[in-house]
């Protein structure tokens, strides 16, 4: 998936970045590792505002889930940060740590990965907390 950054902020190799799904209005706060620019907390050189980058969502370190009866949603209520709220739909289970699920607003189906071990039936809809991450293409 293509998109657009609107914000980066840089400390040492990590990033957190607002971008925004090409051609879609469905914006995320995600962070990502740039293995090959290291900044003392300020501004990236090598991705700017209006940056186009190609990547995969993830979330990471899911340490809390419930099932839901709740309609899929997403919420990002820490400014400027990757957490997410979650209530997505579960398309299977790949091991005893993750899944790939549905997350409303993005089109391709995640890799959601949890800090414990997760059910072997685990309900079809759940709600979770974590980080929201991107896979970056180089």
């Amino acid at each position: 998936m293509r998109f657009s950054i609107l914000d980066i902020w840089a400390d040492g190799y990590e990033r957190i970045a607002h971008i925004r799904l090409i051609n879609s209005e469905s914006e995320f706060f995600v962070s990502f590792i740039e293995h090959d620019e290291y900044i003392n907390s300020g501004k990236s050189i090598k991705r700017t505002a209006g940056t186009q980058i190609e990547g995969n969502l993830q979330i990471e370190f899911v340490n809390d889930f419930s099932s839901s009866d709740e309609k899929p949603f997403y919420c990002q209520n820490i400014p400027q940060s990757p957490f997410i709220q979650a209530v997505v739909d579960v398309i299977e289970v790949i091991d005893n740590f993750s899944i790939r699920a549905n997350l409303s607003g993005y089109a391709v189906p995640i890799t959601t990965e949890f800090e414990r071990r997760i059910p072997k039936l685990l309900s079809e809809r759940i709600l979770i907390y974590g980080e929201l991450r991107i896979d970056i293409g180089l």
